[in-house]
């Protein structure tokens, strides 16, 4: 058995470590020291094969200050993969007590189950967020379950939260789909008040206001939450109190929500905005998503895509359309003339401070899709965005808390042994045991991924492709196909051996030609086009042997390819496929545009429904599986989750709280990795960071 070795200096050093897969046992008791070198006195067993890269050497010691009194190594305990230096040490609490070798390189902590990888520490948004101090923080979700509290060092579950306020550090109240909840750190005492709420607000430990859907209003006046009629049957989702006598509600959807997003409480009775009102004649429908104010004349709110909006006192006026053309998703302030702004798409960056004169980008950051915001203070301001993003301004210093990788990530590729290779826009990723890293100096591009082990994987790129031939984890340069045109996009690759390597993309259109599809074949030193002369996708492209070979088609048809030509197949349907998987014994599954529609062929080639159609109505974009009954798929399209699993009978949602996924991949060891937009990475199987 060859044992891959990386360097640690290559993994992401703010994710936590992998502890060592336990290693072989010698024959006799072989114990490691600083001279322990492997030599031929030393009794090699056929499940313990020592080759030339597995050499114990004077690097790979471990020493009293690397080993922690509660992680002691026995012969069982050989950190023979895992170098531990001065920048890896083994913490107490990364003792090796309950593994399970489910791969070679990784083990399980307990039983396998999903987690998020990459971004930490959840793949939700932080829509609500309440600084009560630097190392005070408490981040709400629209998902419930997402909601944390940072202390400073670490996050920590809060048990569910939809909207967060607080009238001081010891006195917290979350929203949630009972009631709300309230408390501090994270003890909380739950208060059901017959519905869910979305959000709340107030100015005082005895003024408080919370609504949900329904146009539920509750206020707590000190002894009891009062029952309010908004007036309005809409999920109420942003509250703002100005003072008793000054509330401003926004409405998400549903009921009178399309046309009344926005209600305000003098006290006594309701007011009602329609978005006519709000835009002068305009006839969109657009809820707000977040409201804030310095006084009853200066109250802004916030709309997706469209201008800031502001309250005089006595209109509505937009503002700030030059400094903010995409609106916001986020306000706060401490003052008329310290006002913050969040949002999701700007070209002047996505945090925007406002003086009451003019607006400054303090830090214009691509990645951030930020969509809450709080302002504590001059030097505490607190901002949570997609897939647990979460960051703080100290008054000179932004500073990202939430850790990883935010961009996007199309494609992912696992290797037999457990290694993770992603691919997006912005860069090449490995990931290995909870660690993330990139590939430096490599740039990024939409094109698959497809592999036999650690050191062969090929990245398909625009105009050609990129690959590691050797060397774990080292990218090489560009290989330009050598025919086409430098504007290749490869949208597929696959490779039944080191030799043989399919790709399929398509040229754009350039000058007023046409764009074409088209398919390619590698033989170890140079691409060829074997593109069907019949009309054919561009999505992917699998196979079983270099002989066997399949591309998906047009309306219906899966193109297979034996080595020498191209046979159409239809699969008794037209539409598009939209991915091919390969599974063992030859079996082959179109997933379809219309997931009910997806196909299997069989060994003998006969395609058939099988029983493949899901319960519900869904667009299936990516699929991997390992047998006929585990296959997964990402959804594009339907309601649902946006990861789904077949067990050989029906489709079922996988239940992770998981926003946008693209592309799903694994290996026969049931190491399982799924990928996405904000740099989000799901696992099963290998061991949580």
């Amino acid at each position: 058995m060859k044992i891959l070795r990386y360097p640690v200096s290559l993994l992401l050093g703010t994710l936590a470590a992998c502890s060592s897969t336990p290693a072989p046992v010698d024959a006799g008791t072989d114990v490691v020291t600083p001279t322990d070198v492997v030599t031929a006195t030393d009794v090699v067993t056929a499940t313990d094969v020592v080759t030339a890269t597995d050499v114990v050497t004077p690097t790979d010691v471990v020493t009293p200050t690397d080993v922690p009194a509660t992680d002691v190594v026995t012969p069982t305990d050989v950190p023979a993969i895992d170098v531990v230096t001065p920048t890896d040490v083994v913490a107490p609490t990364d003792v090796v007590t309950t593994d399970v070798p489910v791969v070679p390189r990784c083990g399980t902590m307990g039983s396998p189950s999903w987690a998020i990888e990459n971004p930490l520490p959840v793949d939700q948004p932080f829509t609500s967020i309440f600084a009560a101090g630097a190392n005070d923080i408490y981040l709400a979700s629209s998902t419930a379950a997402a909601a944390r509290r940072w202390n400073g060092t670490t996050f920590a579950p809060v048990g569910g939260g939809t909207g967060v306020w607080g009238a001081s550090a010891s006195d917290v109240i979350f929203t949630d789909p009972m009631g709300v909840r309230r408390g501090a750190g994270t003890t909380f005492t739950a208060t059901a008040l017959g519905g869910a709420f979305r959000a709340v607000h107030g100015r005082a430990a005895n003024d408080v206001f919370a609504v949900g859907l329904g146009g539920a209003v509750r206020h707590w006046n000190g002894t009891t939450w009062e029952t309010l009629t908004s007036g309005v049957t809409a999920e109420l989702s942003v509250v703002f109190e100005v003072a008793p006598n000054d509330v401003w509600v926004g409405s998400r959807s549903g009921g009178e929500g399309a046309s009344i997003p926005l209600l305000h409480y003098n006290g006594t009775a309701w007011q009602q905005f329609t978005t006519s009102m709000i835009f002068s004649g305009a006839s969109f429908v657009t809820p707000p998503t977040a409201v804030w104010g310095s006084g009853p004349n200066d109250v802004y709110f916030c709309f997706p895509e469209r201008p800031v909006t502001r309250w005089n006192g006595s209109a509505f006026e937009q503002i700030l359309m030059a400094d903010l053309p995409g609106g916001c998703s986020g306000v706060s302030g401490t003052s008329a003339t310290d006002v913050w702004f969040v949002g999701r798409t700007t070209s002047n960056g996505y945090v925007h401070r406002y003086n009451g004169t003019a607006v400054t980008h303090p830090w214009p950051a691509s990645s951030r899709h930020l969509q809450s915001v709080h302002a504590a203070s001059s030097t505490l301001v607190a901002f949570g965005g997609q897939g647990g993003s979460f960051a703080t301004w100290d008054g000179a210093t932004f500073t990202e808390r939430s850790g990883g990788y935010r961009e996007e990530i199309h494609r992912v590729w696992v290797a037999p042994t457990g290694e993770v290779f992603a691919h997006g826009p912005d860069a090449i990723y490995f990931g290995e045991c909870g660690r993330w890293s990139k590939a430096m100096g490599v740039p990024g591009d939409r094109g698959d991924i497809a592999g036999l082990d650690a050191t062969h994987v090929w990245f398909g790129a625009t105009g050609g492709v990129r690959r590691i031939n050797g060397t774990p984890l080292t990218v090489g340069p560009l290989e330009p196909y050598g025919l086409g045109a430098s504007t290749d996009t490869t949208y597929g690759i696959w490779a039944a051996n080191p030799t043989t390597v399919f790709s399929a993309g398509t040229t754009r259109s350039v000058e007023g030609m046409p764009s074409r599809d088209w398919v390619r074949a590698w033989n170890g030193s140079s691409w060829r086009d074997i593109t069907p002369t019949v009309p054919f996708g561009n999505r992917r492209v699998t196979g079983f042997s270099a002989t066997e070979v399949f591309v998906s088609g047009q309306s219906g048809a899966v193109l297979r390819f034996n080595g020498t030509s191209w046979t159409p197949e239809s699969i008794g349907v037209t539409d598009f496929v939209q991915d091919l998987i390969a599974l063992p014994g030859n079996v082959l599954v179109a997933l379809t545009g219309n997931a009910r529609n997806s196909r299997r062929r069989s060994p003998a080639g006969v395609w058939s429904s099988a029983g493949w159609g899901p319960g519900a109505s869904l667009s299936f974009q990516r699929g991997w599986g390992n047998a006929e009954n585990d296959v997964y798929a990402t959804r594009y399209s339907g309601s649902g989750t946006y990861l789904w699993r077949w067990n050989g009978t029906a489709w079922s949602e996988v239940s992770i709280l998981s926003d946008y996924l693209d592309d799903v991949a694994g290996n026969a060891a049931g190491d399982i990795t799924a990928v996405g937009n904000v740099g989000r990475v799901w696992r099963y199987g290998r061991r949580a960071p």
